[in-house]
């Protein structure tokens, strides 16, 4: 990690799906081993907080919060304080995406050009897959940017060569699902979470009060701790733009691998590694990382 990048209090996600806790006593003796754990690693971080949550089949059986959420006031992080989920947030938006490919909204394999036309020629071989799995050829962040910038460049390859990880990716699936619905991506986020109940989800708004919201701070060369510069996140909502504990986060991973969101062949879709052209496999689902953990889920 560069340490000068400024960042959230840090929140760590550990999700199991099954066998750490079939008994109440291995959920009572992982609880000691991780806050031991913790409690041994956590001083050497340098970081001002975290949140740990761990659950096992479908259920959290840990969930606690270390250091503070806020240094000049002295805020103790608590196990429902927000906190900026930066890329954290792309499975959240591609979770989104593919319910709208349910509404038949969206087609998977169709250009990002079918729902965005003003978008130059070069895009009518991106896919929303292709977007999906970062096998889009669109580059990543050089610099604070404004997406009329970026879609002017050349892909950086022909989409489905390669893959290379891009937040603009998400950038652009987020103006999709926009022009589909005729609503603001705040108000898709917003919809979504309501009609699923998942709750404790927040856009990351620097006008916006965000109850329980935790400062953010950047640990520098030297390794100290200093407050973050002013973060605007409005021009990526869809990338790196919610705001959540990391409990309600897990609580909504395990409504997603349940089925409760969408169908459980669509979590399987979307829980599988896409290939390359060639036929080489990738780390990413759709929307998603994807690692032996998530296709065992998704199984």
């Amino acid at each position: 990690m560069n340490l000068r990048i400024p960042i959230a209090i840090f929140s760590i996600l550990l999700i199991t799906c099954g066998g750490l806790a079939q008994e109440h006593e291995r959920e009572l003796a992982l609880s000691t081993q991780l806050e031991a754990l913790i409690d041994a690693q956590f001083p050497s971080t340098r970081c001002p907080g975290l949140s740990v949550a761990v659950a096992s089949n479908d259920k959290v059986v840990f969930s606690k919060a270390f250091g503070l959420a806020d240094l000049e006031q002295r805020i103790p992080l608590t196990g429902q304080s927000a906190h900026r989920l930066a890329s954290l947030s792309k499975p959240v938006t591609g979770t989104i995406i593919m319910e709208l490919t349910q509404g038949q909204h969206l087609s998977l394999d169709a250009s990002a050009r079918e729902y965005l036309p003003e978008l130059p020629d070069r895009y009518s071989k991106v896919t929303i897959r292709h977007l999906l799995s970062h096998r889009s050829g669109v580059r990543d962040y050089r610099s604070r940017e404004a997406i009329s910038i970026f879609v002017n460049d050349p892909l950086l390859f022909e989409p489905g060569t390669k893959v290379e990880y891009s937040s603009y990716n998400f950038t652009l699936l987020g103006a999709v699902a926009e022009g589909v619905t005729g609503q603001s991506f705040p108000e898709i986020a917003k919809h979504f979470f309501l009609r699923h109940g998942i709750t404790g989800f927040s856009l990351d708004d620097a006008l916006e009060i965000v109850p329980l919201h935790v400062r953010g701070y950047r640990v520098d060369e030297t390794g100290q701790v200093e407050n973050a510069r002013f973060y605007d996140a409005s021009n990526k909502y869809p990338s790196g733009g919610f705001v959540a504990s990391a409990e309600n986060y897990l609580r909504f991973v395990l409504a997603t691998a349940s089925g409760r969101v969408l169908p459980s062949s669509t979590v399987r879709e979307m829980w599988t590694q896409q290939n390359l052209n060639d036929g080489k496999t990738t780390p990413f689902g759709l929307g998603w990382g994807v690692s032996l953990l998530t296709r065992r889920c998704a199984a």
